[in-house]
């Protein structure tokens, strides 16, 4: 294949595939699909439409598959198609955070708020609600398009998607059949979706569910490449992409991208090396409890061990000290669980008032299907903060 780039694009028969890597002068192929019916000797035909795809509002109320592919029984959608671009948009085309992004959760636009443009992920092990408060979050989350990438999901998880489409949504699917090039593209082609209705001035919510296998792909591309297997079994390169997808989103001058991205983490190991690389990548993150979950509550969020790092940037300062007071009471009562199961408690007269407000706390933190408006939401954590 001559004059080959990694990242272009070609065609092997009628199939998609991108060049990965360059080994002397052959170029390393990964196809996005199956490989079944290549034989040796097939004609590879470099061609820069092969990745090309339709983006922005024609993809709005649809779902595609990560080569374009329509997923939802309908025409293809007319547009010039175009590359995606894989570079962060420049410092002077980002703007700082203005405005708190409210979610309708409770748990999170009271003591945890993040801003438009923040990327937040959600943590946890299986079992606890991500799947659930994801659902929440899209449903009720202050956005103007929703660009939603299932990666790695089984069927029928994206099949109940896929089944509440709606308008202003895009949905990018690769389910765990798929080969683990058309993985990472989804998570791609999601990223440059989400950038190009940002570009028509679009507040943007864009969910990767999840980076965790995203990251998996991503590793089982570069191995079979050749690149070698560095910290936890991933190569250097895998890292660099969840850098990569991560810093595409923010506030810019026309519209905002605010990223929510799931990430399977085992309490146990809390601190794999993808875990930690998305810890550090991502502007906050949510802890969910395996705890928590099996007491029953929704969210299981653990506000003890979560946080948003723009949250002092977007709120007021009365919004700030109630959910100080706020989380400053949940953390004494997680703290004292234990003595006060065995009757031990404290005289203290703020003690005291925590203990009597813990009602209030655990109605706050629990929420069912209905979305919470942010004026009742923060009118309900000013109560319980002047009671504490």
């Amino acid at each position: 294949m001559p004059a080959a780039q990694i990242g272009a694009g070609a065609l092997v028969r009628d199939r998609a595939a991108r060049v990965v890597a360059l080994a002397g002068e052959r170029a390393i192929l990964a196809p996005l699909g199956t490989l079944e019916g290549i034989t040796v000797g097939d004609r590879i035909v470099a061609d820069p439409l092969a990745l090309a795809l339709v983006l922005g509002t024609p993809l709005l109320g649809r779902a595609i598959a990560a080569d374009g592919n329509v997923l939802d029984g309908r025409r293809p959608p007319r547009g010039k198609r175009g590359a995606i671009d894989s570079l962060a948009a420049a410092p002077d085309e980002r703007r700082p955070v203005q405005h708190v992004f409210w979610t309708g959760v409770r748990a999170i636009d009271g003591p945890l708020a993040f801003a438009r443009g923040a990327r937040i992920g959600i943590f946890g092990a299986p079992g606890c609600g991500k799947s659930t408060l994801l659902e929440r979050i899209v449903a009720g989350g202050d956005a103007d398009a929703r660009v939603i990438a299932l990666v790695g999901e089984r069927g029928r998880e994206a099949e109940r998607w896929l089944a509440r489409i709606d308008p202003r949504t895009t949905i990018v699917c690769a389910t765990s059949d798929r080969s683990a090039a058309e993985r990472v593209r989804a998570a791609e082609v999601a990223v440059a979706q989400a950038e190009r209705l940002a570009g028509r001035g679009l507040e943007v919510l864009l969910v990767i569910d999840s980076l965790a296998r995203v990251a998996a792909a991503a590793r089982e591309v570069a191995l079979a490449a050749g690149e070698a297997a560095g910290r936890g079994g991933y190569p250097p390169s895998v890292f660099a992409l969840i850098a990569r997808l991560v810093e595409r989103a923010g506030p810019f001058r026309t519209g905002t991208i605010t990223l929510i991205a799931t990430v399977l983490s085992e309490e146990a190991d809390a601190r794999d090396p993808v875990s930690e690389a998305a810890r550090a990548a991502l502007d906050g993150h949510l802890a969910l409890s395996p705890a928590l979950a099996a007491r029953g509550r929704f969210p299981a969020l653990d506000l003890t061990r979560s946080t948003s790092r723009t949250f002092g940037e977007v709120v007021s300062a009365e919004h700030a000290r109630a959910a100080s007071a706020f989380s400053a009471a949940v953390a004494w009562l997680e703290e004292t669980r234990e003595a006060r199961q065995f009757g031990l408690s404290s005289p203290d007269p703020r003690a005291q008032a925590i203990l009597a407000a813990e009602p209030a706390i655990a109605a706050f933190l629990t929420q069912g299907v209905e979305a919470s408006e942010p004026a009742r939401t923060l009118r309900e954590l000013h109560r319980i903060a002047e009671t504490i």
